[in-house]
């Protein structure tokens, strides 16, 4: 049976998640990645502070004092990058540190200072079941007022997305939009440090939106994307969360996030790693089958032991090549049209650069054979045109017909 707490945390969780991807998502596209991850930390010094004055990790000062604090890590890392030649990753990176470290100082001085800790210990890594009813009305209150906000303005985050520049020329008042936008960041951090931790928020800060954008650069598949993913993963870490003690939240919810993401990032056609590493495989072979074609077109046979040779063993199934009884390796009628066509290619290519490049003919071979794999079939027919169909290249090799 579903008790009550285990509901509260889970929505505690997934208010969270939600607000964190939603902002995550032009912080990613405006390639602040760093700079989420130092407000993350930068806003602990200010949860501390705000503990050692009012008694408590929970309600308004919490959140006035950590966007304080994050707003003021901003303006010192923007002066630190106009004012020095430190770049601005580098002026985060200095930013962070310090400020995560006088967070540390700070809480390490209130152990001492016998001031009640009110489960500031959680803010290091997170832990939902210390949520208190007002917390989770503060995270209502922030989801809908972000929600409001990211999609009345969002041709504001598509545009300066797309290009800076461009959006400052036509009006948007980008300056503004920034200092909103870091703010807002700061307090949606500030609220959910509780759940996810100062370590971990930046994670799930950009995690989300970095998916979508893998998946998709389509804004609508971007954020469903992006806040689906979110919500999944809080739905988990906030059951597990309820169910084991000592179980870091923050954690949980990053470690399931990565669990729902790392397939995608592995399997997604076209552009997760492994299915780019079987296609790379896959052009390796086809680029290794079209030169020994072509190699056993210019040649009178070739003797190799089929085991021995992959390339021969592929077009052997493929009925492009045969070994006579000599055991030599010839082209089949079929194997001699597939050859034909790299070789057009080839010389069409080298005809390409010595005519119109006014490449010498002996420097052309070697870019030949790279294009020679390259060219489609249109390519190729503009290409001949372009050189008025010539029938030999710059070797006077003849060049094969198109067929």
């Amino acid at each position: 049976m579903i008790s009550t707490q285990l509901l509260w945390i889970i929505a505690g969780c997934v208010l969270a998640a939600y607000l964190l991807a939603l902002s995550g998502i032009p912080t990613y596209l405006r390639r602040e990645a760093l700079t989420g991850d130092a407000l993350s930390h930068a806003i602990f010094p200010g949860v501390v502070l705000a503990v050692w004055i009012s008694g408590s990790n929970a309600g308004w000062p919490t959140y006035v004092s950590g966007m304080l604090v994050g707003s003021l890590a901003l303006f010192l890392i923007q002066t630190i990058h106009q004012k020095t030649r430190i770049p601005k990753d580098g002026a985060t990176g200095i930013v962070l540190i310090v400020f995560f470290s006088a967070g540390l100082l700070l809480l390490g001085r209130l152990q001492r200072s016998g001031i009640p800790l009110g489960g500031i210990q959680h803010v290091l890594l997170g832990k939902a079941a210390t949520l208190l009813p007002a917390d989770l009305g503060i995270l209502g209150i922030l989801a809908i007022l972000g929600s409001l906000l990211f999609f009345v303005f969002q041709k504001w985050v598509w545009l300066e997305a797309f290009d800076a520049k461009f959006a400052q020329h036509s009006g948007l008042p980008t300056f503004a939009y920034s200092f909103v936008l870091n703010t807002w960041t700061a307090l949606v951090l500030t609220a959910t440090i509780q759940i996810l931790g100062a370590v971990l928020s930046a994670a799930m800060l950009l995690t989300p939106a970095a998916l979508g954008h893998f998946l998709s650069p389509n804004p609508k598949i971007l954020i469903r994307t992006a806040l689906l993913s979110a919500i999944a993963a809080a739905v988990f870490a906030g059951f597990i969360s309820a169910s084991i003690p000592a179980m870091s939240t923050g954690a949980l919810m990053v470690i399931m996030l990565f669990f729902l993401s790392f397939p995608f990032f592995l399997l997604y056609p076209e552009k997760g790693i492994l299915m780019k590493w079987i296609a790379r495989k896959k052009e390796a072979r086809r680029w290794s089958d079209e030169n020994t074609l072509k190699f056993l077109f210019n040649s009178t046979g070739i003797r190799s032991a089929i085991q021995n040779n992959p390339s021969l063993r592929r077009l052997s199934n493929k009925k492009l090549v045969h070994q006579n009884n000599q055991g030599e390796w010839h082209l089949t009628q079929t194997g001699i049209k597939n050859a034909e066509r790299i070789v057009r290619k080839h010389r069409l290519w080298e005809t390409f650069l010595h005519q119109r490049l006014l490449v010498p003919e002996d420097h052309v071979h070697e870019n030949a054979e790279l294009m020679e794999h390259l060219l489609d079939d249109e390519a190729e027919e503009r290409l001949a045109q372009e050189l008025n169909h010539p029938s030999s290249d710059p070797h006077l090799s003849p060049i094969p017909p198109r067929k």
